[in-house]
């Protein structure tokens, strides 16, 4: 009878553990995240130099007159690119990006899809105030400046090219991106996952989702890659190198378990992969 209950209670503990240890790392990793934390601010502390931030917007003239000047008329390549300028544009990577974590197919296992969608949700909840802290710090040292749209000629404009159009095309603070914060964000997410080709896809799609305000002028490359990157790499070694989002995501998951079950129940929502894990 013991060695019954003692197994009995070996099982539910690798259960549990195995039900817990889903999307973020359970244990502390400080090498890493002091590694990642080096390296971010080294990112961004060397664009804050003179030399640092004459290098880069180099790279930001030559990629913005490379990409802006391809829209220099009314053509289908101009209307494609004035539409991804569209604040509703906005919804295609966010559907994307709850499309891939949401169904298996980008290499998330099955069962970890509840797990995912809400250590997502709360990695992005993680990433706002660190993006914020980036925003509010360039506005103060005057670096937030214009987009380039504002202050390179010849710049080709959308609201100029196709008015009827509603893109955004400029900025008066452009760094750090935001978009680009959330998107290297998921990508990430999604990597350190999954660790397979298909995952890799994700930055792939990323850095497609970065480039329609690069090509309208409301952002420079530097914005992206620089900015942007800085917060998704703080954000995402706090997910990955500390315990902290392991816990909340397994808390919040427990809490809307009963909620999760309920929907489960409800024809065809129960086909989906994400309420039905097996």
């Amino acid at each position: 009878m013991q060695v019954f209950y003692h197994t009995r209670f070996m099982i539910r503990d690798s259960i549990f553990t195995m039900n817990t240890v889903t999307v973020f790392r359970p244990t502390w990793n400080i090498k890493a995240l002091i590694i990642s934390h080096l390296f971010a601010f080294a990112w961004l502390g060397f664009f804050l130099t003179d030399p640092g931030f004459a290098f880069w917007r180099s790279i930001d003239q030559t990629i913005f007159y490379s990409l802006n000047g391809t829209v220099s008329e009314d053509t289908g390549w101009t209307r494609f690119w004035a539409w991804a300028n569209v604040r509703i544009f906005d919804v295609v990577p966010l559907i994307i990006m709850l499309v891939s974590i949401t169904f298996p197919g980008m290499g998330i296992k099955r069962d970890r899809l509840q797990q995912a969608i809400i250590g997502f949700i709360l990695l992005l909840v993680l990433m706002f105030p660190i993006r914020e802290s980036v925003y509010e710090y360039a506005r103060a040292i005057g670096l937030s400046g214009n987009s380039p749209s504002l202050m390179l000629e010849p710049a080709f404009r959308f609201s100029q090219i196709v008015p009827e159009i509603p893109a955004k095309d400029a900025a008066g603070h452009s760094f750090p991106g935001d978009h680009a914060a959330v998107v290297l964000t998921w990508a990430g997410f999604i990597i350190l996952n999954a660790r397979n080709g298909w995952s890799f896809f994700a930055l792939v799609l990323a850095i497609f989702f970065m480039l329609p305000r690069i090509v309208g002028g409301a952002h420079w490359a530097s914005d992206n890659v620089v900015g942007g990157a800085f917060s998704a790499i703080v954000t995402l070694s706090w997910a990955f190198c500390t315990p902290l989002l392991h816990h909340l995501t397994n808390a919040t998951h427990r809490l809307l378990t009963p909620l999760i079950r309920l929907i489960a129940k409800i024809p065809l929502l129960n086909q989906l992969p994400i309420l039905s894990q097996k």
